[in-house]
């Protein structure tokens, strides 16, 4: 039994990792720095109430220092590739600190990013769904998400 489990990590771990989506690694951008804090804070503050806690549910386990680790993980195979899915997550989009969020895009990129994800359902990706039932975004919270994102979108114009 192990050892299809240990199968199934591997093949959609080699499937579908990442969703085939390719990110271009780059520096955060000097915008973030004009952007006023009073603009972020209030961008996080709608974040903590709103949608902080749809993202603790589908996104944190990745995309956070708060994992949680499946039983499966300490075997030698998934072991190497969810290290290697959570680095290449967390170098991505770190939401440890609430917003705006550390990774390689200011926080418009950052929301942009996001909303796509959203948009597209490739977050949290299908692999990591078969694994964890119940992790992806209900149409309420795909909603939350996208009218926050519009919202913070509109204030860092």
């Amino acid at each position: 039994m192990k050892s299809a489990v240990l199968l199934l990590i591997v093949i959609t771990q080699i499937s579908f990792g990442h969703e085939g989506t390719v990110h271009g690694h780059k520096p955060k951008s000097p915008a973030q720095e004009k952007i006023p804090e009073d603009v972020l804070k209030a961008i996080n503050d709608s974040y903590i109430k709103d949608v902080k806690p749809i993202f603790q549910k589908s996104c944190f386990n990745c995309h956070s220092s708060n994992t949680t680790y499946p039983w499966y993980s300490s075997l030698p195979l998934a072991k190497q590739l969810i290290k290697s899915d959570l680095t290449e997550a967390k170098e991505h989009l770190d939401m440890s600190h609430d917003f705006p969020f550390e990774g390689h895009g200011n926080p418009k990129e950052d929301l942009e990013a996001i909303g796509k994800s959203v948009k597209e359902g490739s977050m949290p990706p299908l692999r990591y769904r078969v694994m964890h039932p119940g992790s992806a975004l209900s149409e309420t919270d795909r909603s939350t998400v996208q009218t926050w994102i519009f919202q913070s979108l509109e204030k860092l114009k």
